[in-house]
């Protein structure tokens, strides 16, 4: 039915007529001499014949000569030729008796007249055939050069005439088409609908317009527009059909690559997971350019591979899994390093890519494009779209592989991005929602111990309070300000970590009297629990380069963690070895267990897992916290295990040891000596702004023998202290009128003071605070509370000797 880009078969688009040979080069002179024969035969017919019979022939000769004859010049010519033979056959002829002069003239003009309008008309006729000719001849180039098919039909919508543009874009010849063979050109699943559409335009005398696919003789299917209009005689019948096919492949093609990235952006619009998102884009993708293999891809440049987590696979088996980037041959690794979009037609021919083929020949790749992403300039991703056999990728695929790829990376970023502000804002909730568990644990934890001081003060208060109710009362009052240290002292631990202002004291210590010094700690708990420990240490010392006192925490936490959370009474496994350069402690309980759910967040700040068991144990649940920040400043590790509830728990413990231990130096400022101290301490003057703190330290220092001054504030010290030279004098810091500090210094620049021990007693302990009071001239810093018998410690060891031996840090 329809045609392509050529010379329609109407007589207004078909080829012109060739010219006669009557007037070519071969056989002109023998037609002339013709010509000439017949005029000057006619004319002496005219001049012998009677009159009447020549002359009309004559007329219709030239006639008839001028008539058809094509050329302007061979009609002019004859026109020339027959006027002077009528000139001649006048001049010639005789007069006739009885006609008048003017009547043979008179004939003669009209004869010539006759001759040159004739040749007029058809000098004009030729003119507008030559018009036509050009005419024709720029519609047919302009129809060529865009590469449109043009066809005709007749009436009824028969195919009667050839057309080339028809036969150059399918391949059918004139006999294979004419008739209704050029259905055979459709696609079969637009034949039926074809057919109909057709049938209804010629019944009906009204233009089509429509789109189908029409096969090229490559044997590419082409989509092509159809417009037919009939060409309509005066009475509505129609002489025949005019039509054109127009090759919208292209325009389908972007029409079609239009509405894939609208569904893509919708399919991204509606995405909740970056991982699903890139799985729908590679099956997509991968569908829609009718392709073998499509996948994202993470590549880590540093190690020199990438992996395919999960690929869209056609017929073939999937690649997921890591690979080597060098495999892909040097030159395709360093363009996509360069943010290079890749395209290999051939990979067992493409020079970037012969090398390497028979690897891509064993994972069934032919070719492929590749469509790199950089990160602050490195190659962290890429979208690898890959057939089996090699294939000419159109620069229009290549730019949907790459308009693809950069959408869908945006919106995994945006997606990753509102995962992180999620899980950053989920987090901040849990951190709130555990901080107020945390205020209401600590609230319940400081009512208990004093709730308990309370009521054995009331009970002392009572009359008939015995000497063994006393001690009793006593022992209860010295447990429970004992637990509220350790809870003091956990809570600045944990504020200096959190501020990342918790000082190491390193030093090399071998680890197996680490954890004898924190197991004999924590043995009273385990001896009240009646749990059994056993403990296996290596033969050889294993030595670290740690804190000693917080790796010794470290160790106490653990095992008091296992000694609580394990019934009564229990098994505790401690054992100590080497492992690779790593010395590897593990804490192994048979105890109530932990959750799967908790053991991601045991370590966590302010998080506490179900405690119903030993709710009665109390604490505020910062040991485990306190333990993995520790490590992690010693460079360590600690991981917790658990088969659930009930089925015990394990702790492991990794850190990195010496591999040869050297004889840790004192700091001159634990081995120098108190030059100032006397050789025997007697008078004591204790500095505190807050009364009852000053009476009862005096008190107590009373009882073991010395003589003591109390000083309500630093000014008041320094007055008392210049008149009576104390031996030591214990200030507290934060005082009024004069601080610990100034008081310190003031005394310090006497002469007299410069013989005094000093002391600070203060609720200040953190390293700074230290420093600051050993600048100040302070010989010794004790935090509050501190011990009582720590403080004696402190005192004898000024007595009969020159110097305490740890009088930098006792607490």
């Amino acid at each position: 039915m329809h045609e392509n880009f050529s010379k329609p078969l109407s007589p207004v688009f078909g080829p012109p007529a060739p010219t006669p040979l009557l007037f070519g080069r071969s056989g002109s002179a023998i037609y002339w001499l013709t010509i000439t024969a017949l005029l000057f035969g006619v004319f002496l017919a005219d001049l012998y014949s009677p009159f009447g019979v020549a002359i009309p022939t004559s007329y219709v000769a030239a006639l008839l000569l001028v008539l058809a004859l094509p050329g302007a010049r061979e009609k002019i010519l004859i026109a020339l030729l027959s006027t002077v033979l009528i000139i001649l056959d006048y001049l010639l002829s005789p007069g006739s008796p009885g006609i008048p002069g003017w009547i043979p003239i008179f004939n003669d003009v009209l004869t010539v007249t006759l001759i040159w309008i004739v040749a007029g008309l058809g000098l004009r006729h030729r003119r507008a055939q030559d018009a036509m000719r050009r005419s024709e001849e720029r519609f047919r180039a302009l129809v060529e050069a865009s590469s449109q098919i043009v066809w005709t039909a007749d009436g009824a919508g028969n195919i009667i005439e050839d057309s080339p543009s028809w036969r150059a874009f399918t391949g059918q010849t004139f006999e294979q088409r004419r008739g209704s063979g050029w259905l055979n050109a459709y696609h079969p699943n637009d034949h039926k609908r074809v057919q109909m559409q057709w049938e209804d335009a010629t019944a009906r005398k009204k233009p089509l317009e429509a789109q189908y696919r029409l096969r090229r003789y490559d044997g590419q299917w082409r989509w092509t527009l159809v417009r037919a209009v009939p060409l309509l005689s005066a009475d509505g019948s129609a002489r025949g059909w005019v039509g054109m096919n127009t090759d919208i492949t292209e325009r389908k093609q972007a029409e079609a690559d239009t509405l894939f990235l609208l569904d893509l952006s919708d399919c991204i619009r509606l995405a909740s997971d970056p991982d699903e998102l890139t799985w729908a884009v590679a099956v997509a993708l991968g569908e829609y350019l009718q392709t073998d293999r499509c996948s994202f891809t993470e590549a880590d440049s540093e190690k020199g591979r990438f992996t395919i987590h999960r690929d869209y696979h056609l017929n073939l088996p999937s690649l997921a899994g890591t690979y080597r980037l060098r495999a892909l041959g040097p030159k395709i690794v360093s363009d996509c390093q360069a943010g290079h979009t890749t395209v290999v037609f051939d990979t067992s021919r493409d020079d970037r890519t012969a090398t390497y083929s028979g690897y891509y020949q064993r994972i069934g790749v032919g070719a492929f494009a590749a469509t790199p992403l950089l990160r602050e300039g490195r190659l962290v991703s890429a979208l690898f779209v890959s057939t089996a056999e090699p294939r000419e990728w159109s620069e229009r695929e290549v730019s949907l592989i790459a308009a693809a790829a950069e959408r869908t990376w945006l919106a995994v970023e945006r997606l990753r991005l509102n995962s992180a502000l999620s899980q950053s804002e989920e987090a901040l909730r849990d951190a709130d929602r555990r901080k107020d568990e945390f205020l209401a644990t600590l609230a319940h934890e400081l009512r208990n111990p004093l709730a308990l001081v309370r009521n054995v003060v009331s009970l002392s208060q009572a009359s008939g309070f015995s000497e063994a109710q006393q001690r009793w009362g006593r022992d209860v009052i010295d447990k429970q300000v004992g637990y509220l240290t350790r809870l003091t002292d956990d809570l600045f631990d944990i504020s200096r970590i959190t501020r990342e202002k918790l000082g190491l004291h390193k030093e090399h210590v071998e680890l197996s009297e680490i954890v004898k010094t924190a197991v004999e700690s924590s043995r009273p708990l385990i001896e009240e629990r009646g749990h059994k420990i056993t403990i296996t240490l290596p033969a050889s010392p294993v030595y670290v380069d740690a804190d000693r006192v917080r790796l010794t925490q470290v160790v106490m936490n653990l095992i008091n963690n296992a000694a609580k959370y394990t019934p009564d009474p229990g098994q505790i496994w401690l054992t100590l070895e080497l492992d690779n350069g790593q010395a590897v402690l593990q804490v192994k309980d048979t105890g109530i267990g932990i959750a799967p759910e908790d053991l991601p967040r045991l370590f966590d700040l302010f998080y506490q897992a179900d405690r119903s068991f030993t709710r009665d144990e109390g604490g505020l649940g910062l040991g485990l916290t306190l333990v993995h920040r520790i490590l992690e400043l010693h460079g360590g590790t600690v991981q917790a295990f658990s088969l659930g509830a009930k089925q015990g728990s394990q702790f492991v413990v990794s850190l990195p040891v010496l591999e040869k231990a050297s004889q840790q130096e004192f700091s001159k400022e634990a081995n120098t000596v108190f030059s100032n101290a006397k050789s025997q301490v007697r008078r004591i003057l204790v500095a505190d702004d807050f009364p009852q703190a000053a009476e009862t330290l005096a008190g107590l220092l009373r009882q073991e023998g010395y003589e003591v001054q109390i000083a309500r504030d630093g000014l008041e010290a320094f007055r008392a202290a210049e008149l009576s030279h104390p031996d030591v004098i214990v200030l507290d810091l934060a005082m009024p009128e004069l601080n610990g500090y100034d008081a310190a210094r003031k005394i310090r620049e006497q002469p007299w003071g410069k013989q005094v021990v000093l002391i600070a007693l203060t609720g200040w302990g953190q390293q700074r605070d230290r420093h600051r009071t050993k600048e100040a001239g302070f010989d010794a810093h004790l935090t509050k509370p501190v011990k009582y018998e720590a403080i004696l410690e402190l005192l004898g060891n000024l007595s009969g000797r020159q110097r305490p031996e740890s009088a930098a840090t006792p607490n």
